[in-house]
């Protein structure tokens, strides 16, 4: 018997078969990348809540997952937690303390071998548990007081503080009209902000504290204030203190006008080159020889009316340089505002 030799193929054609090869395997396999993660899963969202447990389940991710890792931070430690692993887009966390906070967000897992890594974390979810059933009400506020007046918005400030045997939830300003008490305004924190007042008003308010199963205090002792009278423009006042070569500009704007708003609005002032700022608040300075411009932050580009708000910088100066002069407001839709000290 004769053997038969096959022919050789050259090895331009071999890498040619091979690669073929590998091309099909690639579109038909779709093999994913080494980089490439699971889809984020979505944000958790609470089911049921008791004193010492919390429910919650999530949107899972598409693609090859393994199982979800669950992350918890309790708002009084602030240290986050690896809690659980989890196949399932849902869980119950147990041995919860009774009126506390949480916080949880998931990761999911890839299964091993599939080509993708773990997927970016969730949205969070804050869960408080509920309170351990309570009738003792919190104790009264010691007063409050008015601050940031405006002509339809003022901010009330509580003093001294409620207390009570477990914790004092928040408070709540109440209005005395036709010899009643009205609920207007709520905070969880002692500071809490009345707002759409009438201008040129008066108010008498208390602040009522109350606890995490909803018991009130008594009533603060009541006070009165009054809303500031409309003003037919925007007004601006200056404040300079200096010692020795350090020097502090506070500059309060106020527009307590029915309708004018103060958009990208900017302040002009005079400020010798001798000085050098050092730092200021609620702005930035830019100078040009001894022309400066203060400009907003972001956050404080509109004054709304009956609104306001106070920007300043802290300067060094060399010699006798004369103290900062000329302040005034500018926007582009109305006429220069010149400060007054």
């Amino acid at each position: 018997m004769t053997a038969r030799i096959l022919p050789r193929r050259p090895l331009a054609t071999l890498g040619t078969a091979l690669l073929t090869v590998l091309v099909v395997l690639a579109v038909s396999g779709r093999p994913a990348r080494a980089d490439t993660p699971l889809s984020t899963p979505g944000t958790p969202v609470a089911g049921a809540v008791t004193t010492t447990s919390a429910s919650f389940s999530w949107t899972p991710s598409t693609g090859p997952v393994a199982n979800y890792t669950i992350e918890v931070t309790p708002i009084f430690a602030s240290v986050p937690q690896r809690l659980i692993t989890t196949t399932t887009p849902y869980h119950t966390h147990t041995g919860l303390n009774p009126d506390t906070a949480y916080q949880y967000r998931v990761w999911a897992n890839p299964q091993p071998g599939s080509g993708y890594t773990m997927s970016n974390p969730s949205g969070y979810l804050t869960v408080r548990t509920q309170p351990v059933p309570d009738s003792a009400p919190p104790t009264a506020p010691g007063g409050a007081y008015v601050s940031s007046v405006g002509t339809i918005s003022a901010t009330v400030v509580v003093l001294n503080p409620s207390t009570d045997n477990h914790r004092v939830a928040g408070y709540v300003v109440q209005r005395q009209t036709d010899g009643g008490w009205t609920d207007v305004a709520t905070n969880d924190i002692t500071s809490l902000y009345l707002r759409n007042l009438t201008p040129d008003t008066s108010y008498t308010i208390a602040v009522v504290a109350f606890d995490a199963n909803g018991n009130r205090s008594p009533r603060s002792a009541p006070l009165t204030f009054a809303t500031a009278k409309p003003e037919p423009y925007p007004t601006c006042k200056v404040q300079i203190s200096g010692w020795g070569q350090y020097v502090t500009v506070y500059v309060t704007i106020r527009n307590f006008t029915l309708d004018t708003v103060l958009n990208d609005w900017r302040l002009t002032f005079t400020l010798p080159t001798a000085y050098t700022v050092d730092s200021a608040f609620s702005m930035t300075v830019s100078r040009s020889g001894d022309q400066a411009t203060g400009t907003p932050a972001s956050w404080n580009t509109r004054i709304l009316p009956g609104s306001g708000t106070t920007v300043g910088f802290n300067a060094t100066r060399s010699g006798d340089a004369p103290l900062p002069s000329g302040f005034a407001v500018t926007s582009p839709a109305l006429s220069p505002v010149l400060c007054t000290n």
